[in-house]
């Protein structure tokens, strides 16, 4: 015997509430979305009463949530599923009469099954309304083998249907564990040190429960109740499915050092959001890269040192100006967090040594302000200034130069990122090769890298 719940029409959709109202009466429970449910009622009669009792019960339980219900019951799911779809009131079917009761559906019901409402099902119906079909019992009453031959395995599907049979058993959805550890304390807590201790029990279980499962924490919502009777929520996004206990709680501590409640707590809330957990080989051959619970914690530390848009990944901009730059959250993107395997460079082909380059620049941010002596339109001597800790002692002779260089930009825009400069790279008699840069409407000089 099966239960098919679904949600009226005028009745508003609240996620969630079908499936715990048929979880409410029976273990075996098959899902679909929030507006349909269908369990297994085998064996509630001895529980809660005969098949009206039952249906009377679900409705009642379903109107105490503020949602509206048509119930059915019969003795398979699909003749369940189509009369609950199709009948406004409470359905309750015999077993052995599916088919009778269903006789005078129209063909247009069949729509309403999950498993039937492609495309092929759509045109299998039109065929059907041009043999002269109106109702599930024309349907029925022909020969499934004659109606497997002209229209293939969805004609015969839908041939079962109207005949109340069920293609496949019903698959029981579980019931997905929520990860949670709550605190209610007996008096307010102020400040990170007393907060850390209930932390560090909310941690523990959560790491346990996440250890038994075999899942790992891949975001950390901690909810705050402050004495004003406000709520400070607080999400992190980890790099890595991970559940050590110490990790978690040092993560929440740092990012609410940084942003830290405004009130007094009366009740501490830790949930985590979770995936299947992350299982690592290492390499004998390889050299490793830290961890996702080592990598989290430094970046959870720099960030409460020096802000959250201070620490990340470099990403290029769609620009002419290569002082310009842009950073994203740094994630640990290789497939396997063990393996210290590094990607080619661009335009290697994988496998390929990466060679070291003949030179490089290194660019410095921010550019240190030098003074430049110019002879003839070429600089002859540069002093550091002595505002910058820069290793260059003042008055350094050139002994080579090449340039200028000529970069402008932006300049048909007014948000202040026009560019207009000349680039040189001059090599001292110190040994040392720069590239300077001049602003040609300010006439000030920069290093703006150091060639090694």
């Amino acid at each position: 015997m099966f239960v098919c719940l679904v949600r009226d029409s005028l009745s508003p959709s609240r996620p969630g509430v079908l499936e715990a109202v048929a979880r409410a009466c029976s273990p075996r429970v098959e899902p679909h979305g929030d507006d349909v449910a269908v369990c297994d009622a085998t064996g509630l009669t001895r529980v809660i009463g005969m098949p009206a009792v039952i249906a009377e019960e679900m409705r009642r339980m379903a109107w105490e949530r503020e949602v509206g219900v048509r119930v059915a019951i019969a003795g398979s799911k699909t003749a369940a599923w189509l009369l609950a779809h199709a009948r406004p009131d409470t359905t309750i079917v015999p077993a052995g009469e599916e088919a009778r009761r269903l006789e005078r559906l129209p063909l247009s019901v069949l729509r309403s099954l999950p498993e039937l409402s492609g495309q092929r099902t759509a045109d299998t119906l039109a065929i059907f309304e041009r043999w002269g079909l109106a109702t599930l019992g024309d349907l029925a009453r022909l020969p499934r083998a004659d109606v497997l031959t002209r229209t293939g395995r969805v004609g015969q599907r839908l041939h079962q249907a109207a005949c109340g049979e069920d293609e496949a058993p019903l698959v029981p959805a579980g019931e997905t564990p929520r990860f949670v550890e709550r605190m209610e304390l007996e008096w307010p807590v102020d400040g990170l040190e007393p907060l850390s201790f209930v932390l560090a029990r909310l941690c523990d279980g959560l790491s346990a429960s996440l250890a038994r499962a075999d899942r790992g924490a891949v975001t950390i919502t901690t909810r705050l109740q402050l004495v004003n009777k406000a709520t400070h929520e607080r999400t992190l996004t980890l790099p890595s499915p991970m559940r050590d206990s110490k990790t978690l709680r040092t993560l929440i501590l740092l990012d609410l050092e940084s942003h830290p409640a405004p009130a007094g707590i009366d009740v501490v809330e830790v949930e985590c959001g979770v995936t299947p957990g992350r299982i690592t080989q290492g390499s004998l051959l390889a050299f490793t890269v830290p961890t996702p619970e080592d990598l989290s914690t430094l970046l959870a530390r720099l960030s409460a040192l020096v802000g959250d848009t201070r620490v990340g990944a470099p990403v290029v901009v769609d620009t002419h100006n290569p002082r310009i730059s842009s950073m994203k959250p740094f994630l640990l993107n290789i497939k396997n967090p063990a393996l210290g395997t590094r990607n080619p460079a661009p335009g290697m082909a994988p496998g390929t040594r990466n060679q070291e380059p003949g030179t490089s620049i290194r660019r410095l941010r921010p550019a240190p302000a030098v003074r430049v002596r110019v002879e003839r339109g070429r600089p002859v001597e540069v002093a550091v200034s002595e505002r910058t800790a820069y290793r260059e002692s003042r008055g350094a002779a050139v002994t080579t130069a090449a340039g200028p260089w000529r970069t402008s930009g932006h300049w048909w825009s007014s948000d202040g990122q026009t560019w207009d400069r000349d680039e040189w790279d001059v090599a001292l008699d110190t040994g040392v090769v720069y590239r300077l840069a001049r602003n040609r409407q300010t006439d000030r000089w920069e290093i703006e890298g150091e060639v090694d």
